[in-house]
């Protein structure tokens, strides 16, 4: 295989393992009886054990993120990349021991959370790692093909990994295997933990350029190199930051939306979730034709302002099939362009800065994540789902505004002078 396929297959198993081992984490969370143990939080006090395993991932990774950023960018992308991949299979090998909850102790149970703590540092060092590693590979042809190449093959597995994870739990079930009810949940994370370990290995002697060198001097030097790389990743971090804070909104509920608005099954809503991230992965190969077509930003642009009418369809949707067509339909146009974002983020600036310029990009992405499940629940218990698609199409709007008048309409007059 060549260096890009060998970059592709670490994408595939690790999305492969993720998705297998984490898509039933909740469910085994509830099944242990995690809902009712609560731990004592400093400064924080009592608090359920489900809701701390659910948010500690982000929240060790938030914090840890700018030691990471300096991190990646004195050892190299490929390195930082194998090392999340063994971080990761730490937190998921600590999901496949957990105890119930009559078998815990407040020790046993904050080593739980720090081994599922220990995924959140893994994401970051994925997501600060694999755009500079597939700048680092990026032959004659440009970032364009192998930034859109890894987003599709992300997201058609994690289609393909949701239908998986369900069927390897019916196929546990029915082998002569001794243990609990919870055993089937067990083996899919220990499934988890294999692909994900297995995942680096394609990257070991991946012959890629030496890391970037980072500038050396004094300490008031590398600040303020540091700094230059936040002036010029600035730029990039309003537009993710509003999509983010109407993403939140919704994205983690949708499932829940097609439950309590159209009354589907569990197995329907398994399958819709499932074309969604396969059609997406599909549609997302097309980036890099329309960059060529219309040029990068204007391509995200394009796709992001498509998008804002099917969040407003959403909310007045008739009929399931029609509801999961048009989130289809948005998801494909909304995350298509999303490898462009990142390459033309990354295309300009030197390398020892792209850790930092993704890292920011990325944290931007994540801050509605914060509160903005919380903020929506509030919202669906008093005025339903409808609501909460507008807002959501408001936040969008405004990333498009804000990306036209940065990257497109900004672009056109300085080219004008």
């Amino acid at each position: 295989m060549n260096a890009d396929q060998r970059y592709l297959a670490t994408i595939g198993m690790l999305t492969a393992g993720l998705t297998v081992g984490w898509l039933f984490a909740t469910i085994a969370y509830a099944d242990l009886g995690y809902t009712t143990y609560r731990l004592s939080i400093p400064f924080a006090g009592d608090l359920a054990l489900i809701g701390l395993l659910n948010s500690v991932s982000v929240l060790a990774g938030g914090l840890i993120s700018p030691f990471l950023w300096q991190l990646v960018r004195q050892i190299g992308a490929r390195p930082a990349m194998i090392g999340g991949c063994l971080l990761h299979g730490l937190a998921l090998l600590g999901l496949s021991l957990a105890p119930p909850a009559s078998a815990l102790s407040p020790l046993t149970a904050w080593l739980l959370l720090g081994c599922v703590a220990l995924s959140g540092p893994a994401s970051v060092l994925f997501t600060l790692a694999g755009p500079p590693l597939m700048m680092q590979l990026s032959g004659a042809n440009g970032p364009d093909r192998l930034f859109a190449r890894s987003a599709a093959l992300s997201l058609i597995i994690n289609g393909l990994g949701s239908l998986l994870s369900g069927s390897l739990t019916t196929v546990w079930r029915l082998l002569p295997v001794e243990g609990d009810a919870l055993t089937a949940y067990r083996l899919n994370a220990v499934s988890g933990v294999v692909l994900v370990m297995l995942a680096g290995v394609p990257l070991l002697g991946l012959p890629v350029r030496p890391p970037p060198t980072v500038p050396t001097g004094t300490r008031r030097s590398q600040i303020s190199d540091l700094w230059q790389a936040i002036r010029y990743g600035l730029a990039f971090v309003p537009g993710p930051l509003l999509i983010s804070l109407g993403a939140a909104l919704f994205i983690p509920y949708l499932g829940l939306f097609f439950r309590q608005r159209f009354t589907a099954s569990d197995a329907m809503i398994g399958l819709i979730l499932a074309l969604i991230s396969l059609a997406t992965g599909l549609a997302t190969l097309a980036g890099p034709y329309l960059a060529k077509r219309v040029g990068r930003m204007s391509g995200v642009v394009l796709t992001q302002a498509l998008a804002i009418p099917c969040l407003i369809a959403l909310a007045f949707a008739p009929s399931l099939p029609v509801a999961a067509a048009i989130a289809m339909v948005r998801g494909m146009l909304m995350n298509m362009a999303t490898p462009l974002f990142d390459a033309q983020a990354l295309a300009q600036a030197p390398a020892h800065h792209h850790p930092t310029i993704i890292g920011m990009i990325r944290a931007a992405a994540t801050v509605g994540y914060i509160a903005g499940p919380t903020i929506s629940a509030e919202l669906q218990s008093s005025a339903g789902f409808a609501p909460i698609f507008l807002i959501a199409a408001l936040c969008y709007t405004a990333a498009v505004v804000v990306n036209a008048v940065i990257f497109v309409i900004g672009k056109s007059k300085q080219a004008t002078l």
